[in-house]
């Protein structure tokens, strides 16, 4: 008996298997739901029986036990590379013409490969003998996270390859979910009163690093292979368009099904053509993958410290939509900048709900034109910014043009515009909207950081005229805080407590608090670090100033002239000192990265930015607002943006993580690592 139900339970082990292949990965099932559930429950049933014959490729243990604790690191062997991003067609035409000149052939001798860019998270899968053995996210590329619990819940991720696998296969992909699975799952989500996902992608990222299988595998993630890695124990194929075929006999899902192979101008009509079938695409898509197809071409290209030449994004343009404008509010800055902002009626945009937009200034109003009621074409940058492109239909007849105001709304001074500066200000120092600002500037984490000091409890403080400069905030009693709305006893003891501890906050955070022009967080720590004490910033001259590498002669003056006898940054100064507030005196910084600069941009995979800047400024390194021929290193992480591209015209370094954190460990002699892979390479989709 034992027998047979080892040899049924193989039997229905197989069968699971085919239909599951049918199912996730073909999209064309030859059995109803209904059949597959029994064979799926006679298995279960029969291991219940025999736990003997369990084995970790059933489909009954896709779905492990009890939560991690948390995932181990994982080393990448190649490295999961990102891509250069290209934004438009003349772009694509200059990176071919540098494959040729890289070459020195007027020909490329192989084809392309354009292929759609899924919007999901990267993923490493690894085989032996043809079972899954590892499933890891991209990381910084030189490493990631073991994740194969979770990817083990995956249906389309076979946990047994078909066919004749190799001893040991690599491939690399991305983990998605589809435009109706999504849609689905956010249904289900708000008619139970939970919060809904604002795109597939954001869905897909934050389930794969569940630490829970369980609530993985109740989640409708998919996964697609768009490279090879490393193959053993069988002959490579010859280009990645025949490497991803070959893949797909093995049970794999690929995105080979949307590829298009050919010539230049072959695989640009294939971008246009995908540009139009976006929305309706399956899966979210953010622009094409370009690679060359040959694998001996592929190596001869070769890679830069940070991508691979063969390989390019062509980025689809900003989502557009279109919406009303239903008011348009200034705001005051706390510099006394007017700023316009238009309310719009709701619009939902790249996974985002729109209701309003900064116009940035009374220019920018002029050149669009707008006036509340016209119908404008807005566009999100990059995906996360949103701005009006134009407008694209006024508002009905009869509709007056909207005026810039003269005069402050809030306290009604007359506005100024300095110059040629674009900006129009309001002068008033005493303003309550511009005291507002600059108080939450004040207590903001980067500052003095006052938790429990919000927008709303501020403006209350300012409107019954209890803080009228920021050294009121740290001589308030307890007694008229009661009287605010939703402060009570234990609110005012929190509120008074952290007030307190902003007494004593480091001289860098106290020198940004004070909002001085120029002066942003990096110039702060830069001051601080050079100067160490409060008394001996306040004793410098333009030209000590300026002495600090990287602060130039406007900042200089503008720190200067905040701490000129009788101005008004100089008075609140001696107000917040007398209140108690003292800043701590700064450590000049030696170490490593002494006299190196550096920026971040992008989404770093381990670090948060505050903890990566922390470790450069731990090392004596300086933190730059900008790329800039000052720069020395640009790090970045996930969706780098228009500052990576800058970077790359100007030659300055780029690192990922992993070379970052490299660099720190071995001081400013390290370069970026420029690793090349012994197989195929699997540069990332």
């Amino acid at each position: 008996m034992v027998d047979a139900d080892a040899r049924r339970a193989a039997e229905l082990r197989a069968l699971i298997a085919e239909h599951d292949w049918r199912y996730h990965v073909l999209d064309a099932p030859t059995i109803a739901d209904v059949d597959y559930d029994r064979l799926y429950a006679e298995l279960k049933q029969l291991e219940e029986r025999h736990p003997e014959l369990r084995v970790p490729e059933s489909p009954t243990q896709r779905v492990g036990g009890a939560p991690a604790a948390g995932f181990a690191s994982v080393a990448h062997d190649p490295p999961l590379l990102s891509l250069d991003n290209t934004y438009d067609e003349a772009e694509v035409r200059e990176w071919h013409q540098r494959l040729l000149d890289h070459l020195k052939v007027s020909e490329l001798p192989s084809a392309l490969v354009a292929e759609p860019k899924l919007d999901g998270l990267s993923c490493r899968l690894v085989y032996e003998q043809g079972r899954l053995v590892l499933g890891a996210t991209r990381g910084s590329g030189e490493v990631g996270e073991d994740v194969t619990a979770n990817v083990r819940t995956i249906r389309s991720v076979p946990l047994v390859l078909r066919g004749q696998p190799p001893a040991r296969l690599d491939v690399r992909g991305e983990v998605v979910v589809p435009r109706a699975a999504f849609e689905a799952l956010n249904r289900a989500l708000v008619a139970k009163g939970e919060k809904s996902y604002a795109n597939p992608r954001n869905l897909a990222a934050g389930t794969l690093r569940q630490l829970d299988p369980q609530l993985v595998a109740a989640r409708p993630l998919e996964f697609r292979v768009w490279a090879l890695g490393k193959v053993e124990g069988a002959p490579l194929p010859p280009c990645h368009s025949a490497a991803l075929e070959w893949l797909e006999t093995l049970g794999l899902k690929t995105v080979r099904a949307d590829q298009a192979v050919g010539g230049l101008e072959e695989v640009l009509a294939h971008y246009r053509a995908l540009l139009v079938r976006r929305d309706a695409f399956p899966i979210e898509l953010d622009g094409m993958v370009l690679k060359v197809d040959r694998f001996d071409v592929q190596q001869r290209l070769g890679f830069t410290a940070k991508s691979p030449r063969f390989a390019r994004a062509f980025k689809f343009p900003a989502r557009q939509a279109t919406t009303r404008i239903a008011a348009i509010r200034v705001q005051v800055g706390r510099t006394g900048t007017l700023t316009p902002v238009a309310e719009l009626e709701p619009v939902a945009l790249s996974g985002v709900t729109i209701t309003h937009v900064t116009l940035h200034n009374r220019d920018e109003c002029a050149r669009l034109g707008v006036r509340v009621g016209d119908t404008v074409l807005i566009e999100r940058s990059g995906d996360v910014i949103p701005k009006v492109v134009q407008v694209v239909e006024s508002a009905p007849r009869g509709a007056e043009p909207w005026p810039f105001p003269e005069h402050c709304p809030a306290c009604g001074t007359k506005a100024e515009q300095e110059g040629d500066f674009v900006a129009v200000r309001c002068p008033n120092e005493q303003c309550p909207a511009r005291l507002q600002k600059r108080l939450e500037h004040l207590v903001g984490r980067n500052a003095l950081d006052v938790d429990g000091l919000g927008e709303r409890l501020l403006q209350q403080l300012v409107e019954k005229g209890l803080v009228r400069q920021p050294a009121d905030l740290f001589r308030l009693e307890d007694a008229p805080l009661l009287e605010l709305e939703r402060m009570g006893e234990k609110s005012v003891a929190a509120l008074q407590a952290a007030l307190r501890a902003a007494h004593r906050r480091p001289l860098a955070a106290f020198l940004y608090a004070l909002g001085i022009p120029e002066i942003g967080e990096t110039a702060a720590e830069q001051i601080a670090h050079h100067f160490e004490t409060l008394e001996r910033v306040r004793a410098a001259t333009a030209a000590d100033v300026e002495a600090i590498h990287g602060l130039g002669p406007s900042a200089a003056a503008s720190l200067v002239a905040a701490f000129a006898p009788k101005s008004r940054s100089a008075a609140e100064v001696d107000a917040l000192l007398a209140a108690g507030v003292t800043p701590l005196p700064a450590v000049r910084a030696s170490g490593a990265l002494e006299g190196k600069t550096f920026l971040f941009t992008g989404t770093l995979p381990t670090l948060s930015r505050a903890e990566a800047e922390a470790r450069v400024k731990a090392q004596g390194g300086t933190l730059l607002s900008g790329v800039s021929k000052r720069l020395c290193y640009l790090v970045v992480g996930d969706a780098p943006g228009s500052k990576l591209k800058k970077a790359n015209e100007l030659g300055i370094a780029v690192l990922d993580e992993a070379q970052f954190l490299a660099l720190l460990a071995s001081g400013p002699s390290a370069t970026a690592p420029a690793t090349a892979p012994t197989a195929a390479p699997g540069a990332a989709s």
